[in-house]
């Protein structure tokens, strides 16, 4: 979830859903997956390889309507231009980190770009669920 009060943007997060900014021509993500990999990769326990590999890896540590559910709120202050991006892991299993920053960087309405990254998930296989919201800060 996202509150915008410019200049500011505050998320509350869970699961495995992902919030993304693009200011200039960076990309950064805003949020970390709440899953077994994540944690152990986070404890020094496996590479990001070792978890890209291992089947429990993918296994939500807190999700709405599971047992656990820990929110992790975070905000970020926008600058004028920036584009912020928040979306299920079909977008981001299907349309790597590259290719999101272009996309996000192309010129057209917030709305444009939600359908081309859903879009572009759909024909790499769109093998979960896919929901993209794109927001589009004014340039000075």
């Amino acid at each position: 979830m996202i509150l915008l009060i410019w200049p500011r943007a505050y998320l509350i997060h869970v699961g495995d859903s992902r919030a993304y900014v693009r200011r200039g021509e960076t990309v950064q993500q805003l949020t970390r997956d709440q899953t077994f990999g994540e944690y152990m990769v986070n404890i020094g326990a496996w590479t990001e390889e070792q978890a890209s590999r291992a089947k429990p890896a993918a296994t939500l540590s807190s999700a709405i309507g599971g047992t656990e559910l820990t929110p992790v709120v975070g905000l970020i202050d926008l600058e004028p231009g920036d584009r912020l991006m928040l979306c299920t892991d079909g977008i981001t299993k299907h349309v790597d980190e590259e290719r999101l920053a272009q996309i996000l960087g192309e010129q057209g309405s917030a709305e444009s770009i939600s359908r081309k990254l859903l879009s572009e998930a759909l024909d790499a296989g769109g093998t979960d669920n896919i929901a993209v919201i794109t927001v589009m800060s004014k340039a000075a």
